[in-house]
């Protein structure tokens, strides 16, 4: 075996990092024979903006139980909702796998909003609730665990970009530093949220006469099911719309975008410029490296070909020496292996193959 496990779980629970938030580095040797995984099972759970996912993986990285449930952002649900969802996205991976709570033997969580210690313990408390306290537990935001998961433990940088935004680089020493993902109010840049944002403001502006008219205004109104400037404060005030809700709109820009509506593809230019910023800002501060590794991430990063292809040009119209990669594993997939270092099981490329071709994301 190119990695280390071990065959009894009260020896996985034993061999910790003394910080448990800090595991991207120092992996430890066990003290006994490898064999192929048995024992206690790694729990990853990502917790973005939009949904919850956990993954168990054995000793070795086979992904043996998975679950999805609603978003656990305490920002932006209640915590006995956060509460709820995390339960449902945990219990679903256990039942897939038969096991108990019991059987975990680390949980390593990257959540959304996590910013301090304050926030960390609001995590480790609804962990407990899940049957978890047992457990060894590292708690960070969620772009830790996509960078962790997308260079598979590479220092580098991460970019997430889906229904927000943010940005995370480590380097291999062990700093770190973080640009952007500071809620939509303050950031948020670049997001699904902000490009379905940008499009109802210039749509406003084109109704009532700021703005020469284009398609954008036609489809913004058509998506909101309003047929007048006037309805527009009752429908975004009134009836309300959720920032995943306005994050939706995001294709229908890269749809009028590509197909030559001038107002939505500007709307993605600044997107793509103020992703490229955050990552431009992080390697001054934190200096990754000559050329860093950076890795895009979230689903509308990663599903939107058109946008995607902006935010490179962009990144290396600021740092020509970057290397922009695909993510290897999924952020979920990133926190198994922070699991499983807490564990003390090395992360090699055996693990690597199998957590790839159990497909975590």
């Amino acid at each position: 075996m190119l990695f280390f496990g071990l065959t009894r779980k009260e020896n996985l629970l034993r061999v910790v990092p003394s910080d448990a938030d800090d595991v991207n580095h120092g992996w430890k040797r066990m003290d006994t024979e490898a064999d192929d995984g048995g024992g206690a099972l790694a729990l990853g759970i990502d917790g973005g903006g939009t949904r919850t996912r956990a993954c168990l993986a054995d000793g070795c990285g086979r992904v043996v139980g998975r679950g999805e449930a609603g978003l656990a952002n305490v920002h932006h649900a209640g915590e006995g909702e956060a509460l709820g969802n995390l339960r449902s996205a945990i219990g679903a991976a256990l039942s897939e796998a038969g096991g108990l709570s019991s059987d975990v033997g680390a949980v390593f969580a990257g959540m959304a909003g996590v910013t301090h210690e304050a926030s960390r313990e609001i995590f480790r408390g609804m962990l407990r609730e899940c049957g978890l306290g047992h457990a060894p537990t590292g708690i960070d935001h969620d772009i830790r665990i996509a960078l962790a998961g997308g260079l598979a433990g590479r220092p580098g940088i991460a970019l997430i970009v889906g229904t927000g935004s943010s940005c995370y680089g480590r380097s291999a020493d062990g700093r770190s530093w973080q640009t952007g993902g500071w809620g939509a109010l303050l950031a948020d840049e670049g997001s699904g949220y902000f490009l379905g944002r940008e499009a109802m403001v210039a749509a406003a502006r084109m109704a009532d006469g700021r703005q020469a008219e284009t398609g954008l205004r036609a489809a913004v109104f058509a998506w909101l099911g309003i047929d007048s400037v006037s309805a527009l404060l009752r429908r975004i005030h009134e009836e309300g719309l959720s920032r995943t809700e306005i994050a939706a709109f995001a294709p229908g820009v890269s749809g009028l975008a590509a197909a030559g509506d001038p107002v939505a593809r500007a709307i993605l230019e600044r997107g793509a410029e103020a992703l490229a910023e955050m990552v431009a800002a992080n390697h001054a501060r934190l200096h990754t490296g000559e050329g860093p590794e950076v890795v895009i991430t979230g689903g509308v990063g990663t599903n939107d070909v058109g946008y995607r292809a902006m935010i490179e040009a962009a990144i290396l119209g600021r740092l020509p020496g970057a290397r922009v990669r695909r993510a290897i594993l999924s952020p979920v997939g990133g926190a198994v292996l922070l699991a499983l270092g807490m564990m003390g099981i090395r992360g090699e490329d055996e693990m690597l193959e199998n957590l790839r071709a159990h497909d975590v994301g």
